[in-house]
C-alpha cells in the first residue's frame, strides 16, 4: 500500500527515537557495567597473575595480611575475603583520602579477631584456629584509579613444637657391629615438622625423614652423645642429650609385673598379666612361661590372658630377651585367686556335709 508523507515522517521518526533510546540504553549498560567491575572485578594482569603471597602464623597467636601500596597511594574502600566463608568478612571505608576509616566486620567465625593495623590498612586476624588457614584476597579500590586492584594470601598455620623425644634400642648386626637406633619424636598436630641431628659422622646414618639416627658401634668405640632437633616455620627446639654406650653388652633389667584378677561363677580365676620395661627398645621380645592350655597372649607378647584353677602351677614367669642378654621375673598367683579358693573349700565342705547326711539319714 502506498504511505503518506506525513506516515512516512512518523515512522522515520519513530526509529530515531527507538535508535536513541538503545544508545542511552548501551551507555547506560557499559556505565554499570564499569562500576561493577570498579568494585569486583579482579586486579589488573600483572597483579592477577601473580602468586599469592605466603603467610606464616601460630596456632593460638596473630596475623598480618599485609598490604603493600605504594608512595603516594590513597585507599578509598577494602573488601576482605576468606575461601572459606562465602562474601565479606570484613570491610574498610575512608570518607576522604588520608582521612580516617570505617571498619565493619561481618557476623562470621571471624567476629571479634579481625582489626586494621599500619598506614595502608593491613588485616590483622587474632586468635588464629587450624580452619582459618587458607586463601584470603583483599579487593582495594584507590581514590586515584577506578580499578580494582586484588592481594591474594595463602595463610599456614602451625603449633609450637614441644620438646622432642628421644627413645634409643640397640641391635647385633650381621658383621658384628653394634647398632644402636635412635628414634626422635615430636608432637605436631598439622604442618611438616624438620629433623636434624648432632653431630653426624662416618658411623651414623639418618632415615625416615630425618626422625631416626642408625649409628654403628665397633668394638673399642668410645660413648658418644646425640642431639635431636625439630624445627617447623614459627618454632625451633632441641632434645636433650643422649648418651650411646660404646657396645651393646648392656645387661637388660628386670622386667616389672601388673596383674589383675577376676573371680568366675564356676569358680575359676581369669588373670592378666602384663609384662613391661623401662625404656625398653625395639628388639626386645617377650615369653611367659608357662602358658597352659587356653592361654592367650596377645600386645607383642606383654600380656598373657588365663583361666586359672586350684591345681595349676602356682606362678608365672615372664622373660624380656633382646640380641645379647635377657632377664625374667614372676609373680605368685595364689594371692591374686583367693577368693577362689574360699569359694572351692566351701563347695568341698558342702559336698561332704551332704553326703554325711545322706549316710546318717539311711
Amino acid at each position: 500500500h502506498a504511505h503518506s508523507p506525513s506516515a512516512v515522517m512518523r515512522q522515520a521518526s519513530l526509529l530515531h527515537i527507538m535508535g536513541l533510546s538503545l544508545l542511552w540504553s548501551l551507555l547506560l549498560l557499559g556505565l554499570l557495567t564499569d562500576n561493577l567491575c570498579s568494585v569486583f572485578a579482579g586486579p589488573g594482569t600483572s597483579r592477577e597473575d601473580s602468586a599469592p603471597m605466603v603467610v606464616t602464623g601460630t596456632l593460638g597467636g596473630s596475623v598480618i595480611l599485609p598490604l603493600q601500596l605504594q608512595d603516594g597511594q590513597q585507599v578509598e574502600s577494602i573488601y576482605w575475603m576468606c575461601r572459606s566463608v562465602p562474601g565479606v568478612i570484613a570491610t574498610v571505608t575512608l570518607v576522604e583520602a588520608g582521612g580516617p576509616d570505617t571498619f565493619y566486620q561481618a557476623e562470621t567465625q571471624y567476629w571479634g579477631r579481625l582489626s586494621v593495623v599500619g598506614p595502608d590498612c593491613s588485616l590483622q586476624i587474632g586468635h588464629l584456629s587450624w580452619e582459618g588457614a587458607g586463601s584470603y584476597r583483599a579487593h582495594v579500590n584507590l581514590w586515584s584509579s577506578r580499578i580494582t586492584h586484588a592481594w591474594k594470601y595463602s595463610l599456614h598455620v602451625y603449633e609450637q613444637l614441644a620438646w622432642p623425644r628421644v627413645t634409643m634400642s640397640s641391635r647385633m648386626s650381621g658383621n658384628g657391629h653394634c647398632l644402636v637406633i635412635l628414634t626422635c619424636m615430636a608432637e605436631s598436630r598439622g604442618g611438616t615438622v624438620t629433623y636434624s641431628w648432632t653431630p653426624l659422622g662416618p658411623r651414623t646414618v639418618v632415615s625416615h625423614g630425618g626422625s631416626v639416627l642408625n649409628v654403628s658401634l665397633r668394638p673399642g668405640n668410645s660413648a658418644l652423645n646425640f642431639t635431636c632437633g625439630v624445627k617447623n616455620p614459627v618454632s625451633n627446639n632441641s632434645s636433650l642429650p643422649v648418651l650411646v654406650p660404646p657396645s651393646c653388652t648392656e645387661s637388660l633389667q628386670e622386667p616389672n609385673i601388673t596383674a589383675s584378677s577376676q573371680i568366675m561363677k564356676d569358680g575359676t580365676s581369669f588373670i592378666t598379666l602384663a609384662c613391661w620395661m623401662d625404656q625398653a627398645g625395639e628388639d626386645v621380645k617377650y615369653s611367659w612361661d608357662p602358658q597352659g592350655q587356653g592361654a592367650v597372649v596377645s600386645h607383642g607378647g606383654t600380656t598373657l590372658s588365663v583361666s586359672w584353677r586350684f591345681g595349676v602351677s602356682d606362678r608365672y614367669r615372664c622373660t624380656a630377651k633382646n640380641p645379647v642378654s635377657q632377664s625374667s621375673s614372676s609373680i605368685p598367683v595364689r594371692p591374686l585367686c583367693s577368693g577362689s579358693f574360699l569359694l572351692s573349700s566351701l563347695r568341698k565342705e558342702f559336698l561332704l556335709f551332704l553326703i554325711l547326711g545322706a549316710l546318717q539319714i539311711k
